[in-house]
C-alpha cells in the first residue's frame, strides 16, 4: 500500500516540476522579449540621431556652366537647392576646395558674399531664387542659390582639361563636382 502513494506523490512532485520549469521558462521569456524592445528603441534613437547630426545635402541643379576667359574657361557657375527632407545649409562658413592635376586650392569667399560680381580668386552667391527669399547666407528648403566660382588668373580650365570641386560646411554633408572642360571652348560651355 505504502509504494502505491508514493507513485502518487512522485506524480505529484513531477507536475510541480513541470509548472515551475513553465514559470521560469515564461519569466525568462518575458525577460527576452523586453531587451529585445528596449534593444529596437534604442536602434532607433541612434539611427534618428545620425540622420539630424549628418545634416542636410546640398544637391546640384541643372547644368555646371564655364564662363570663356583669356582663351580658357576662367569661371565656373553651377546652382545649388537641398535635397529633400534637409534643413537649411549655412553659406558663410563654406569652404570650396578646387582641384586639378596641376591645383589643390581653396577659394576664398567674396565680400560680399551675396554679389554680381565676383573677384578673381574667389567664389560667392550671384542669384538667389525665388525672388521672395530672405536674402540671407542660409540656403533653405525651396531655395536656389546660383554660385560663381572666378578663377584665379592664369588658372584657366583649357580644353579636356578636367577639375573636381568640393564643398563642406559645418552642419551640411560635402558636396563633390567633377566635371571636364571641352574640346572647344565658347563664351558658354556646359561642362560634362
Amino acid at each position: 500500500m505504502l509504494e502505491r502513494d508514493s507513485e502518487a506523490f512522485t506524480g505529484l512532485e513531477a507536475a510541480i516540476v513541470l509548472i515551475a520549469f513553465v514559470v521560469v521558462a515564461s519569466v525568462f521569456s518575458f525577460a527576452v522579449l523586453g531587451a529585445g524592445f528596449f534593444t529596437t528603441q534604442k536602434t532607433e534613437e541612434t539611427l534618428h540621431s545620425a540622420v539630424s547630426a549628418a545634416g542636410s545635402t546640398p544637391e546640384l541643379l541643372g547644368n555646371v556652366y564655364g564662363l570663356k576667359r583669356d582663351g580658357g574657361i576662367g569661371s565656373v557657375r553651377y546652382s545649388l537647392g537641398i535635397s529633400a527632407g534637409g534643413k537649411l545649409i549655412p553659406f558663410e562658413n563654406m569652404v570650396i576646395t578646387w582641384s586639378t592635376k596641376d591645383i589643390v586650392k581653396n577659394y576664398e569667399q567674396n565680400d560680399p558674399l551675396i554679389d554680381t560680381t565676383i573677384d578673381a580668386g574667389h567664389w560667392g552667391v550671384v542669384d538667389i531664387k525665388p525672388d521672395t527669399a530672405a536674402g540671407d547666407t542660409f540656403l533653405e528648403p525651396r531655395e536656389v542659390f546660383t554660385i560663381l566660382i572666378n578663377l584665379t588668373e592664369g588658372e584657366e580650365l583649357l580644353e579636356g582639361e578636367s577639375f573636381s570641386l568640393e564643398m563642406k560646411s559645418p552642419g551640411s554633408n560635402i558636396l563633390i563636382i567633377s566635371r571636364k572642360a571641352p574640346y572647344q571652348i565658347d563664351n558658354v560651355n556646359v561642362l560634362y
